[in-house]
């Protein structure tokens, strides 16, 4: 079985240039890890709300009077920056791997050769990247996965390729053939060095074939983001893919997916979803203990990032 280091990446050194690689963290026990998680856990779901209003003054978690507040919100502020700087500052070869980075939730940013591009980014200032994407992908209808100020940016404005399952795009109308837009069944989408196969998946019970998942060749590095996916049955890759984007919690056994596709790597995600209550669906650092284990058992590598982590 092949195991990973345990070691914790200090939030301000893992976000100073973004140039880190996201190492397994261990979940309980680390004293700077419990000190992220309690400033994660002081922020409320209507603090995130308001931080996600742009028009909200940065005062809401760095007020003008009286000790600092929300030092997670600071922090997810100064990761996005970070990966902004990164994306500018590298440069991928020919043939090499692409750039990935890890962004809140489940958003990743990728870049290759030839391509930049984002699935389920999700952050206040997303749309400041619209400009240097080339398209965008978005597993589903829900706002922990996307901004609609992101979506008009790139849509209204860019005149930019957004795949979805539920969002009408200039370049596409369900049911018709076009390079990118609106899908409700497997398509497969090229841009530039990228090759975008989707197919559908259960969100959960009842949210049935809510979720589009996205198999990526990127330059030949390939990318398998399931969203918030809970039925293993439909996910079905082509090839065993170099990274695995899971959501752990939503009713899938991550262990199952590494036992049927064997990916190279397993990212978990999902873990610090501000806008949900600390007691429902929103999970966190040792809570990844269990999930790290399951994957290791089944034979896996298994990465826990945080926001800003370049994942490869």
């Amino acid at each position: 079985m092949t195991t990973t280091r345990r070691t914790f990446l200090g939030g301000a050194a893992a976000l100073a240039a973004c140039a880190v690689r996201a190492q397994d963290r261990t979940p309980t026990g680390d004293p700077a890890l419990d000190a992220i998680q309690a400033e994660l856990d002081e922020v409320e779901p209507a603090d995130f709300k308001a931080y996600c209003r742009p028009s909200d003054p940065l005062e809401l978690y760095v007020p003008q009077d009286g000790p600092p507040r929300f030092a997670a919100l600071r922090r997810l502020d100064d990761a996005f920056r970070a990966v902004q700087r990164a994306v500018a500052e590298t440069t991928v070869p020919a043939g090499g791997p692409p750039a990935v980075w890890y962004v809140y939730n489940m958003g990743i940013v990728v870049k290759t050769a030839q391509a930049l591009f984002s699935v389920d980014l999700q952050h206040r200032f997303a749309e400041e990247l619209a400009p240097s994407l080339d398209f965008a992908l978005i597993t589903h209808n829900h706002h922990d996965h996307y901004t609609r100020r992101f979506y008009d940016a790139m849509n209204g404005i860019q005149r930019k390729t957004v795949v979805s399952n539920f969002l009408d795009n200039y370049a596409a109308h369900f049911g018709k053939k076009a390079p990118g837009g609106f899908t409700r069944a497997e398509k497969i989408f090229t841009f530039k060095d990228v090759t975008v196969k989707t197919a559908l998946s259960d969100h959960n019970g009842y949210l049935i074939d809510f979720t589009t998942t996205f198999e990526i060749n990127a330059g030949g590095f390939r990318i398998f983001h399931t969203g918030d996916s809970q039925n293993i049955d439909k996910l079905n890759p082509a090839d065993a893919p170099d990274l695995w984007v899971v959501h752990p919690h939503c009713g899938l056994k991550v262990e199952d997916g590494v036992r049927k596709f064997h990916p190279k790597k397993t990212v978990l995600a999902h873990f610090h979803e501000l806008g949900h209550a600390k007691d429902r669906w929103r999970f966190r650092f040792k809570d990844g203990q269990k999930q790290i284990a399951n994957v290791e058992g089944a034979g896996g590598v298994a990465v826990l990032p945080f926001w800003g982590d370049r994942l490869c």
